[in-house]
């Protein structure tokens, strides 16, 4: 493997810690710019945006550009993560390859609810509804894997991460009498930022074995 190389890989392991920080960071620069915003009452993603707004990008100005920038860069970040997983020995098999796979396209619906905010309408919730439904399917997944590892304390905890995801899903998908809730999002979103960030730092102190290839 080429110094080149190792440095990719190194790079791929931090992007799994920096793409959550870095998405809580906007998201909390976003949110202290709106005195209107409410976390019972509405979504995290009315910050970037009003439904049928014509002003797709910057409905609500300097919040809606740093919020849904700052989804986009997350989302591109946790790519490069994501393509990592691809190459860890404990994922190469036809689950893990399939966890790894919906994790990718996870990190890039991420991205898809910045680039489609909620000025776009339907399209915003069908985004939305993936990347929350990806996030508990995916961490089930991989967590299955690895729980059948000697990181089998691991896997479980991923596993547990996944159910609690699965569990908030729900509300998103019934009618809820108290409204939105930007709480509720924010469940999901936490188990995410923990399997990530968790991953990452293993990963950076060698505590998981990459395919030599």
């Amino acid at each position: 493997m080429s110094k080149k190389q190792i440095i990719l890989i190194k790079i791929s392991m931090l992007c799994g810690i920096l793409g959550p920080v870095i998405g809580f960071i906007f998201i909390t620069c976003s949110i202290f710019y709106s005195d209107w915003f409410n976390w019972t009452n509405n979504w995290l993603s009315d910050l970037g945006g009003i439904p049928g707004n014509s002003s797709i990008w910057t409905s609500r100005g300097i919040t809606s550009i740093i919020f849904n920038s700052g989804l986009i860069i997350s989302g591109l970040i946790g790519l490069f993560f994501a393509n990592l997983l691809r190459k860890l020995k404990i994922l190469n098999n036809r689950q893990g390859k399939i966890g790894s796979f919906l994790f990718m396209f996870n990190m890039l619906t991420l991205s898809f609810i910045g680039i489609f905010p909620e000025t776009t309408g339907y399209l915003h919730t069908i985004v939305s509804i993936i990347f929350f439904f990806l996030i508990a399917l995916s961490l089930l997944i991989l967590g299955n894997v690895i729980r059948k590892s000697s990181w089998k304390k691991f896997g479980e905890l991923i596993i547990i991460l996944s159910i609690i995801s699965f569990c908030s899903f729900a509300f998103f998908v019934i009618p809820r009498p108290w409204g939105n809730n930007a709480i509720i999002e924010l469940i999901p979103i936490i188990s995410l930022s923990i399997f990530s960030i968790s991953l990452g730092y293993s990963l950076f102190k060698g505590k998981f074995v990459l395919i030599s290839k």
